[in-house]
């Protein structure tokens, strides 16, 4: 899978990582941050492994590793 888009926010790196990856939204939010920190614009996203992925980026390449943990958080509501 390799997918390439221009990005200019950690909103936009977010979806953009949600959509293209099989990694979680809590993941995939980090990772945006990150991201962002280093003023990423572009992206290419390839899957190398289930659940390793590279990130070719304007700002140089990431090599990203996720997890799959069960989340121990199933509701949060307002009282």
């Amino acid at each position: 899978m390799k997918n390439t888009t221009p990005t200019s926010t950690q909103s936009s790196l977010f979806k953009r990582l949600l959509e293209a990856t099989e990694i979680d939204d809590i993941q995939c939010r980090y990772v945006a941050f990150k991201l962002a920190e280093n003023n990423v614009k572009t992206i290419s996203i390839e899957q190398t492994e289930t659940l390793k992925y590279t990130l070719k980026t304007d700002n140089g390449s990431y090599k990203v590793e996720a997890t799959d943990l069960p989340l121990p958080i199933t509701k949060v509501v307002s009282l």
